[in-house]
């Protein structure tokens, strides 16, 4: 009966010496970078469009033409060293407050741009290019902001 109770323990051990060497690795990817910069405004939905729009037009991003470009606004694709994004945004809410969710894609241009990388998502990660277009989407954010 030992014989069986220490084989039930050992049996025990390893599965939770293995969930924890599994959750371990995690740990150390750490979380997964951010892909948008979201704002919760005490705004109306109108004034946050106007803000956004305004916000866009005050970095010098210049706005598609479309549908919906009032509540899903996208600029032009623009040059960020060898990449070119655009940003976008998405404006929800009611007569009382708004959200605005601000995000981008961009493609890598190579060997003078004849070639472009697929499209990526801008993240707040380590990577030279994404940093700097985080940074400007950041610079959007704050621009929302404020009355």
């Amino acid at each position: 009966m030992t014989h069986g109770l220490g084989r039930s323990v050992r049996l025990a051990l390893l599965v939770v010496l293995t969930g924890a060497s599994t959750s371990g690795c995690a740990f150390f990817r750490g979380a997964p970078e951010a892909r948008s910069l979201t704002l919760d405004l005490s705004v109306s939905r109108s004034e946050a469009v106007r803000r956004t729009l305004s916000a866009f037009r005050e970095q010098g991003y210049v706005i598609r033409s479309s549908l919906s470009s009032g509540l899903n606004p996208e600029t032009e694709p623009f040059r960020q060293g060898d990449a070119e994004a655009v940003f976008r945004a998405s404006i929800t809410g009611s007569q009382t407050s708004a959200r605005v969710v601000l995000s981008g894609t961009y493609r890598i241009k190579q060997f003078g741009g004849i070639v472009r990388t697929d499209e990526k998502e801008i993240r707040n990660s380590d990577d030279a290019i994404e940093r700097a277009l985080w940074s400007r989407l950041d610079q959007l954010r704050l621009t929302i902001r404020q009355p």
